[in-house]
């Protein structure tokens, strides 16, 4: 009872720390975008993809958004037409087409039942084209079963048919490895065999072509140059990390940076890191990967 106390308080004061730190750095982001107004920039227009992963009323949980929340953060890139679809970042990056400054693409990992139950109406209500990248190898399973995946949740996945919904109503879903571990932890063959199992199963279940991975974690020790060479070789064409920051032009399509979207924070913050609050958070991620001791740790 002790410890399990003592794991709560831990947990509660990292969340506030966290929550802290977010705030500190969307605020030195406000103030060097105010000093830069009017300013042209060199390197062309920035789109961020925004990374979410479950949808409810969890206490202290960063990676469970509420549906009032996400309600206000679809609603709000409705009204600023921010949103683009997947095939418009693969246009963005090849220059075969420009996107309006701070577009915004709505990526959601892992593949939870909530996606479909709460956050799908919200996106289908305000028209917002959204990817979903899930780990095949757990559809239509409950996570607690699987204790090896690194994920801890008490909400079961999707199952095809769910699956099949959600693509009939227009959001794109790709791969997010066959299981949930740390590509940059495997040796080259088990790289292979967990992005081209989950590429062509996807790709016979839904008929058509899946391009574009996440990769599961994503931090600085998940992802490696031997990793894009065997997704190239996969035929993908878009690579997503969990490394903070902007996409632009001309940037590599197979290690691609995103924005996370936490829970317990406000519209403010929102449209902070929809507009680059947190692209300083990329400090972080390069130089404090090595402190975290799992890969299922890695939620920074």
């Amino acid at each position: 009872m002790q410890s399990n106390h003592a794991a709560t308080t831990v947990g509660e004061l990292r969340w506030y720390v966290k929550k802290a730190a977010r705030r500190a750095v969307s605020g030195m982001s406000a103030i060097v975008r105010s000093l830069g107004a009017g300013r042209s920039s060199s390197s062309g227009c920035a789109l961020r993809a925004l990374t979410y992963h479950r949808f409810g009323d969890l206490r202290h949980d960063p990676f469970c958004v509420s549906a009032e929340a996400f309600e206000e953060q679809m609603a709000w890139l409705a009204e600023s037409r921010s949103a683009v679809s997947l095939d418009r970042v693969q246009d963005h990056l090849s220059g075969t087409a420009g996107l309006d400054h701070d577009s915004v693409l709505v990526t959601i990992d892992d593949g939870y039942r909530s996606v479909h139950d709460t956050a799908l109406p919200i996106l289908k209500r305000h028209g917002i084209p959204a990817v979903l990248f899930v780990t095949v190898q757990g559809i239509g399973s409950d996570p607690s079963n699987q204790p090896d995946s690194g994920i801890v949740a008490d909400e079961r996945y999707l199952t095809w048919d769910e699956l099949a919904g959600l693509e009939a109503a227009g959001v794109s879903v790709q791969s997010h490895a066959w299981t949930h571990s740390s590509l940059g932890r495997m040796s080259a063959a088990k790289v292979q065999e967990e992005a081209a199992r989950s590429r062509e199963i996807l790709e016979s279940r839904l008929g058509r072509a899946v391009t574009a991975f996440a990769y599961p974690f994503g931090t600085r020790a998940d992802y490696t140059a031997a990793t894009r060479e065997v997704l190239d070789r996969c035929g993908y064409t878009l690579a997503f990390t969990s490394q903070h920051g902007a996409i632009r032009s001309g940037d590599d399509p197979l290690s691609l940076p995103r924005v996370k979207v936490e829970g317990g924070e406000g519209i403010r913050m929102f449209r902070s890191l929809a507009q680059g609050g947190l692209d300083g958070w990329a400090f972080v991620d390069r130089t404090l990967w090595r402190l975290q001791a799992a890969p299922h740790e890695a939620d920074a």
